[in-house]
Protein backbone atom coordinates (compact mmCIF):
# COMPACT_ATOMS: atom_id res chain seq x y z
CA UNK A 1 0.00 0.00 0.00
CA UNK A 2 1.51 3.54 -0.97
CA UNK A 3 0.15 7.47 -1.19
CA UNK A 4 -2.69 7.48 -3.70
CA UNK A 5 -4.18 4.26 -3.15
CA UNK A 6 -7.79 3.96 -2.71
CA UNK A 7 -9.65 2.07 0.58
CA UNK A 8 -13.01 0.68 0.22
CA UNK A 9 -13.95 0.63 3.68
CA UNK A 10 -16.91 -0.38 5.94
CA UNK A 11 -18.29 1.98 8.70
CA UNK A 12 -20.36 0.83 11.14
CA UNK A 13 -21.85 4.13 11.90
CA UNK A 14 -25.96 4.36 10.30
CA UNK A 15 -25.24 6.21 7.84
CA UNK A 16 -22.66 3.66 6.60
CA UNK A 17 -25.52 0.85 6.86
CA UNK A 18 -27.73 3.20 4.86
CA UNK A 19 -25.21 3.39 2.31
CA UNK A 20 -24.91 -0.53 2.26
CA UNK A 21 -28.42 -1.10 2.67
CA UNK A 22 -29.65 1.99 -0.43
CA UNK A 23 -26.78 -0.24 -2.74
CA UNK A 24 -28.83 -3.70 -1.62
CA UNK A 25 -31.92 -2.40 -2.76
CA UNK A 26 -30.51 -0.91 -6.09
CA UNK A 27 -29.38 -4.38 -6.76
CA UNK A 28 -32.94 -5.38 -6.63
CA UNK A 29 -34.86 -2.34 -8.12
CA UNK A 30 -32.30 -2.54 -11.52
CA UNK A 31 -31.02 -6.19 -11.54
CA UNK A 32 -27.18 -5.05 -11.47
CA UNK A 33 -25.09 -7.06 -9.50
CA UNK A 34 -23.66 -3.94 -7.36
CA UNK A 35 -21.43 -4.61 -4.35
CA UNK A 36 -22.80 -3.71 -1.29
CA UNK A 37 -20.47 -4.35 1.73
CA UNK A 38 -18.27 -1.65 2.00
CA UNK A 39 -19.96 2.08 1.81
CA UNK A 40 -17.19 4.66 2.38
CA UNK A 41 -13.92 5.48 0.43
CA UNK A 42 -10.85 7.07 1.56
CA UNK A 43 -7.25 7.80 0.08
CA UNK A 44 -3.93 7.03 1.44
CA UNK A 45 -1.70 9.91 2.20
CA UNK A 46 1.28 8.97 3.71
CA UNK A 47 2.74 6.62 7.05
CA UNK A 48 4.42 8.38 9.69
CA UNK A 49 7.41 7.98 11.74
CA UNK A 50 5.42 5.85 14.03
CA UNK A 51 3.82 3.61 11.35
CA UNK A 52 0.38 5.38 11.46
CA UNK A 53 -0.98 5.45 7.91
CA UNK A 54 -2.94 8.50 7.28
CA UNK A 55 -5.97 8.97 4.65
CA UNK A 56 -7.86 11.94 3.94
CA UNK A 57 -11.51 11.45 3.49
CA UNK A 58 -14.83 13.20 2.16
CA UNK A 59 -17.19 13.10 5.16
CA UNK A 60 -20.42 14.99 6.62
CA UNK A 61 -17.45 17.62 8.67
CA UNK A 62 -15.61 18.27 4.96
CA UNK A 63 -12.98 16.50 3.41
CA UNK A 64 -10.50 15.78 6.19
CA UNK A 65 -7.42 13.69 8.25
CA UNK A 66 -8.29 10.14 9.38
CA UNK A 67 -5.98 7.37 10.90
CA UNK A 68 -6.53 4.43 8.86
CA UNK A 69 -6.06 1.73 11.54
CA UNK A 70 -9.41 0.54 11.70
CA UNK A 71 -9.75 0.73 7.83
CA UNK A 72 -6.86 -1.42 7.57
CA UNK A 73 -7.47 -3.87 10.40
CA UNK A 74 -11.12 -4.84 8.81
CA UNK A 75 -11.27 -7.98 6.55
CA UNK A 76 -13.80 -5.76 4.69
CA UNK A 77 -11.56 -3.41 3.15
CA UNK A 78 -10.79 -3.77 -0.42
CA UNK A 79 -7.44 -1.82 -1.26
CA UNK A 80 -6.47 -1.10 -5.27
CA UNK A 81 -3.09 -1.28 -4.70
CA UNK A 82 -2.40 -3.50 -7.64
CA UNK A 83 -3.55 -0.80 -10.14
CA UNK A 84 -0.32 0.94 -11.47
CA UNK A 85 0.21 4.49 -10.71
CA UNK A 86 3.79 6.11 -11.53
CA UNK A 87 5.28 7.94 -8.28
CA UNK A 88 4.51 11.68 -9.72
CA UNK A 89 0.78 10.44 -10.04
CA UNK A 90 0.25 9.21 -6.57
CA UNK A 91 1.87 12.75 -5.40
CA UNK A 92 -0.44 14.83 -7.42
CA UNK A 93 -3.39 12.37 -6.40
CA UNK A 94 -1.87 12.89 -2.75
CA UNK A 95 -1.49 16.64 -3.15
CA UNK A 96 -4.88 17.11 -4.74
CA UNK A 97 -6.56 15.18 -1.84
CA UNK A 98 -4.71 17.76 0.61
CA UNK A 99 -5.62 20.64 -1.49
CA UNK A 100 -9.35 19.38 -0.80
CA UNK A 101 -9.41 19.63 2.85
CA UNK A 102 -12.75 21.28 4.10
CA UNK A 103 -14.28 21.29 1.10
CA UNK A 104 -17.97 20.71 2.48
CA UNK A 105 -20.00 17.62 2.26
CA UNK A 106 -22.25 16.90 -1.07
CA UNK A 107 -25.74 16.52 0.95
CA UNK A 108 -27.24 16.26 -2.55
CA UNK A 109 -25.31 13.34 -4.14
CA UNK A 110 -26.40 11.42 -1.00
CA UNK A 111 -30.34 12.04 -1.83
CA UNK A 112 -29.59 11.57 -5.54
CA UNK A 113 -27.87 8.56 -5.15
CA UNK A 114 -30.37 7.46 -2.27
CA UNK A 115 -33.55 8.31 -4.82
CA UNK A 116 -31.81 6.13 -7.65
CA UNK A 117 -31.36 3.30 -5.23
CA UNK A 118 -34.84 3.22 -4.53
CA UNK A 119 -35.85 3.91 -8.26
CA UNK A 120 -36.64 7.61 -7.80
CA UNK A 121 -35.13 9.26 -11.11
CA UNK A 122 -34.62 13.58 -10.20
CA UNK A 123 -35.15 13.47 -6.93
CA UNK A 124 -32.63 16.04 -7.03
CA UNK A 125 -31.07 18.82 -9.31
CA UNK A 126 -28.08 18.98 -9.53
CA UNK A 127 -25.49 21.65 -10.73
CA UNK A 128 -23.26 20.61 -13.38
CA UNK A 129 -20.08 21.85 -14.92
CA UNK A 130 -16.05 21.55 -15.29
CA UNK A 131 -13.61 22.75 -12.43
CA UNK A 132 -13.14 22.15 -8.92
CA UNK A 133 -16.12 20.77 -7.04
CA UNK A 134 -17.24 22.85 -4.43
CA UNK A 135 -18.75 19.87 -2.53
CA UNK A 136 -17.99 16.19 -3.05
CA UNK A 137 -18.24 12.97 -1.29
CA UNK A 138 -16.05 10.40 0.00
CA UNK A 139 -16.50 8.28 -3.63
CA UNK A 140 -16.52 11.21 -5.86
CA UNK A 141 -13.23 12.96 -3.91
CA UNK A 142 -11.50 10.21 -4.81
CA UNK A 143 -12.56 9.63 -8.40
CA UNK A 144 -12.13 13.33 -9.15
CA UNK A 145 -8.08 13.32 -7.71
CA UNK A 146 -7.93 10.28 -10.32
CA UNK A 147 -9.52 11.42 -13.27
CA UNK A 148 -7.87 14.81 -12.61
CA UNK A 149 -4.09 13.54 -12.74
CA UNK A 150 -4.83 10.68 -15.59
CA UNK A 151 -5.38 7.92 -13.70
CA UNK A 152 -8.22 5.63 -14.38
CA UNK A 153 -11.31 5.17 -11.69
CA UNK A 154 -14.69 4.21 -12.13
CA UNK A 155 -17.08 6.12 -14.52
CA UNK A 156 -14.53 8.15 -16.05
CA UNK A 157 -15.27 11.88 -16.31
CA UNK A 158 -17.84 11.77 -14.19
CA UNK A 159 -16.74 11.82 -11.13
CA UNK A 160 -19.48 13.35 -9.24
CA UNK A 161 -21.80 9.74 -9.68
CA UNK A 162 -19.62 7.69 -8.35
CA UNK A 163 -20.43 5.70 -5.35
CA UNK A 164 -18.28 3.50 -2.72
CA UNK A 165 -19.60 0.64 -4.90
CA UNK A 166 -18.53 1.75 -8.34
CA UNK A 167 -15.29 1.89 -6.89
CA UNK A 168 -15.51 -1.84 -5.06
CA UNK A 169 -16.66 -2.98 -8.40
CA UNK A 170 -13.86 -1.42 -10.58
CA UNK A 171 -10.97 -2.40 -8.25
CA UNK A 172 -12.09 -6.09 -8.15
CA UNK A 173 -13.38 -6.23 -12.04
CA UNK A 174 -9.76 -5.12 -13.04
CA UNK A 175 -8.33 -7.45 -9.98
CA UNK A 176 -6.10 -4.12 -8.36
CA UNK A 177 -6.96 -5.69 -4.58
Amino acid sequence: MQPGDVLAVRTPDLGGRFIRFGAAVKELVTGSAEPNLDNHIAVVHHTDTHGTTWVLEGKPGGVGWRDATSYLASPWTVINQRQVKSGAQRKAICATMLAMVGTPYDWGAIVADAGEAFGLKGIWSEKTGTGVPGHVVCSSLAAYAYDLHGVPAPEPGDYKHVTPADWVAFITEHRYG
